[in-house]
């Protein structure tokens, strides 16, 4: 998590703190379970049980217990509890993979055999296309969004994230267009389509990536 996302987390834990004391309001407690539910979105994901306690107690307008909700995300926020042991080696499992990619990439560059280079290019786009494709997951699961976790795909998993009709902008419209150009070149890993794949898309792929994972989910 960088340091302007802990900024903005710590920002929300200060005001839920002062929305839901004692004797608010209904809109004040609308106010506090809203920007816990974001809180829970942005660190461990919504599929955290108390995101379900949130979600009730807004759907039946019973600030009693949003309040209380409220107030439960503060402490855990203060012990330290509002972190996933399951993300953070998510991230390091992507990371190592993406650095096998890019070794990969980066052998493909000095080798001279024409058969062996495009392999070692197809190995380095299959790999950046699971790291990618779990990191979609990944962001999915942290933001609330469905998919059908039985036919998951990169091509799915973005549409997922990018819904500006629903005003739905996980990701922007130029991550969007990357991550179509990243999906083609993994394709064509998977179908065994080596000599279709350019050292460059690869390269750009593997960095990509990377950057993507780290903007949105370090």
């Amino acid at each position: 998590m960088t340091e302007d996302e802990n900024t903005s987390i710590k920002a929300r834990i200060d005001r839920i703190r002062q929305l839901s004391d004692k004797g608010r309001g209904g809109g004040e407690n609308f106010e506090a379970a809203t920007l816990a539910q974001s809180v829970i979105y942005d660190t461990v994901g919504g599929s955290h049980p108390i995101m379900a306690a949130l979600g009730d107690a807004l759907e039946s307008a019973d600030w009693i217990r949003a309040s209380a909700a409220s107030r439960a995300v503060v402490s855990l926020y203060a012990e330290g509890a509002l972190k996933s042991p399951r993300l953070a080696i998510a991230r390091e499992i992507e990371g190592n993979i993406l650095d096998i990619a890019q070794a990969q990439a980066e052998a493909a560059e000095t080798n001279n055999d024409a058969v062996h280079k495009q392999v070692h290019l197809g190995i380095a786009a299959f790999l950046a296309g699971a790291s990618l494709e779990d990191a979609l997951r990944r962001l999915c699961d942290a933001r609330g969004l469905a998919y059908d976790a039985q036919r998951t795909s990169i091509s799915k998993l973005q549409a997922a994230l990018f819904q500006p009709s629903k005003q739905i902008e996980v990701i922007s419209l130029s991550e969007n267009k990357h991550i179509t150009a990243w999906g083609d070149t993994r394709n064509k890993a998977d179908h065994g389509r080596f000599d279709e794949i350019t050292h460059t898309e690869v390269v750009s792929m593997v960095l990509g990536v990377r950057t993507l994972v780290e903007k949105h989910l370090s």
